[in-house]
């Protein structure tokens, strides 16, 4: 079955994918954020498997660090946020497809995010983002760019 890599008209649809803390942390908040955001999702079988939301501002609940770097809107970044992968569809490089596609589609954009789990940094170093900062506190944050 080929996936299929498009912009998603039906939030509710990629919402129901995401874990319950993730979906409390985005769905209150998304009539706020839906008009300077973009949901991306990898479909197979009709089914959506994977995505992630590309933000114009801040996401809903930002840490300190987040806003430490808000700035970067102003440069022209775009701030990724809630890329997920379905579980049991782990292993078949759909994150590193999802994000392929989304450089491919939006060529020249430039993106920014945070991650708080420190495995998660060779996963977006191979997909070419760069560590720029990382938090001094506990639980460790990083931002990470892609130019």
């Amino acid at each position: 079955m080929e996936s299929q890599f498009e912009k998603c008209n039906n939030a509710e649809a990629f919402f129901k994918i995401l874990p319950p803390d993730w979906q409390q942390s985005i769905v209150p908040y998304w009539s706020s954020y839906k008009d300077s955001s973009t949901i991306y999702t990898i479909t197979l079988g009709g089914k959506i498997v994977a995505g992630g939301i590309v933000l114009k501002k801040l996401p809903p609940e930002a840490s300190q660090l987040d806003s430490n770097y808000k700035y970067l809107f102003e440069k022209g970044y775009q701030y990724i946020g809630f890329l997920f992968v379905k579980p049991e569809m782990r292993k078949h490089h759909l994150g590193s497809e999802w994000l392929t596609l989304l450089k491919k589609a939006t060529s020249k954009q430039r993106f920014w995010l945070t991650i708080e789990e420190e495995s998660l940094k060779y996963f977006y170093e191979k997909n070419g983002f760069t560590v720029v900062d990382e938090s001094e506190s506990e639980p460790k944050e990083w931002v990470m760019v892609y130019k």
